[in-house]
């Protein structure tokens, strides 16, 4: 029976490889690619140049599920004080020693580099084992392409050795380096520094390498700590507590009313509810995950949320929910969560962010889910008038829900949308701007110029010498109050 195992496996990697080898071709063949295959050198550029940024984009959406990847081996091999059964297997924690040092090895490959033109001292390890056992003459000039790749993108992060190494423990980031061509490399880059923040932010909110920072960079200068927005330090942050500003490059904790909105995980039952509303009852039907009629301890599906991040739009329409991965038709992003009122108490309590609760089985309103103090990412997906998720009612082990649901496939690096309700714009202009948008007739609003530049040199966010914290403070304070 062994060798049918060994085919069963060959053939699901062979099929996983030509799974992953179509991506980029379906990509650039989709009918929103504007470039055909014609004899016109300009076209041909443009094709060219357009499959390059759908493979940058690939490579990007793998950095953040491999920075994802290393903070979860990370936090699950931490000793723990409790006697609990080992999670991870010995090749797992192998991987993970080998990605760091090889991170350390690149980093040092190019602290190491002189500028002015001399050969430079390779090792062949640096960024990949593979090297060791090339016997081909092209091996020096390989690595010498690497290692001028490497320093151009150090040097265009101001020179950043955590920014550099968190990249550099990705394996989409040293492949990148070692076998892309010249212009999928430009484009990656490209949108590296275009998601600088984003990045550092994912990073730290998962607490990569917060505890032995040092040792892994290979630095001897004094180390700023995490980056700090609203008096507290990203790392102890929630990651959807923190609105990234691309444009800017920065990082903001949003406020309502004055306060700070804090992240859950699941309802919180305001003091004024005499009972739980959200409790699953015989008449709510079987549950959405196993199908059993009975209660059980299913939970709604978080490993979507883990690639939606908070941004603030580019076009005036505050902050927004982009993905960092790529979600098929029908997959449930999470649910919409906040404080649980009565209905006339949550309309009054909660204006502007509440949604109405009912079972999939009723159209009657058990409860109001009031996000405004205590909610989760939901509560900041814009409106269109051609949304990529819905609503829909669903019973989950042993509570209903409001659950976040993909209409179509949506792409990486895409804003999701939800309709909010014809009734929500009766007397505003939704700005949307969608084909079916009800208002695209009407002039958008002027909004005015920000007074901070996109790529000021003084940025702490973007300096690792910035980093104290009376750089973010004054920088914060700069922000908010030009920005008011």
């Amino acid at each position: 029976m062994s060798p049918l195992v060994s085919t069963n496996r060959k053939i699901s990697a062979g099929r996983i490889t030509h799974i992953e080898s179509k991506i980029v071709t379906s990509i650039s063949m989709a009918n929103d690619n504007p470039f055909r295959r014609t004899g016109n050198t300009t076209t041909e550029d443009g094709r060219q140049r357009y499959q390059a940024e759908s493979r940058a984009k690939i490579l990007l959406q793998a950095l953040y599920r491999h920075i994802n990847l290393c903070a979860n081996v990370q936090w699950l091999n931490c000793p723990s004080t409790r006697s609990s059964r080992r999670v991870l297997t010995d090749r797992r924690i192998y991987k993970d020693r080998r990605n760091q040092n090889h991170a350390a090895k690149a980093l040092d490959m190019i602290t190491s580099h002189k500028d002015g033109g001399e050969q430079p001292s390779f090792d062949r390890e640096a960024l990949s084992r593979r090297l060791r056992t090339r016997k081909k003459s092209d091996t020096p000039e390989r690595l010498m392409r690497v290692q001028k790749r490497l320093v151009n993108v150090w040097k265009s992060f101001s020179k950043d050795p955590e920014m550099f190494s968190i990249c550099a423990r990705s394996i989409a980031f040293r492949g990148a380096a070692l076998k892309e061509t010249d212009l999928v490399w430009e484009a990656f880059e490209k949108l590296l520094n275009q998601n600088f923040v984003s990045i550092l932010a994912f990073a730290q909110t998962r607490r990569l390498d917060s505890k032995d920072s040092k040792t892994l960079l290979l630095y001897d200068g004094p180390i700023p700590g995490p980056i700090r927005t609203g008096g507290r330090g990203v790392e102890t942050l929630h990651p959807h507590e923190i609105v990234v500003n691309l444009e800017r490059q920065h990082l903001e904790r949003r406020l309502f009313e004055n306060n700070y909105q804090e992240n859950i995980g699941n309802y919180k039952i305001h003091p004024t509810c005499q009972d739980d509303p959200t409790l699953r009852r015989p008449s709510d039907g079987e549950c959405d995950v196993c199908s059993s009629d009975a209660l059980c301890d299913c939970t709604y599906p978080r490993y979507p949320a883990l690639f939606l991040e908070l941004i603030e739009t580019a076009d005036g329409r505050g902050a927004g929910v982009r993905t960092l991965a790529k979600f098929t038709k029908d997959t449930m992003l999470g649910a919409f969560i906040g404080e649980i009122l009565s209905e006339d108490e949550g309309l009054e309590y909660d204006p502007v962010y509440c949604l109405k609760l009912s079972a999939k089985t009723s159209h009657a309103v058990r409860a109001v889910i009031c996000p405004k103090r205590y909610g989760n990412w939901a509560r900041f997906v814009n409106h269109s008038c051609e949304p990529s998720v819905e609503f829909r009612s669903r019973t989950i082990g042993k509570r209903i829900y409001m659950m976040m649901v993909a209409l179509r496939d949506i792409e990486v690096f895409e804003e999701i949308t939800v309709h909010y309700g014809k009734r929500y714009w009766r007397a505003k202009q939704c700005l949307c701007r969608s084909r079916a948008c009800k208002d695209n007739k009407k002039p958008m609003p002027q909004n005015e110029s920000h007074p901070i530049l996109a790529m000021t040199p003084n940025n702490p966010y973007r300096n690792w010498e910035l980093r104290n914290e009376r750089g973010w403070a004054e920088w914060e304070r700069i922000y908010r109050t030009e920005n008011c």
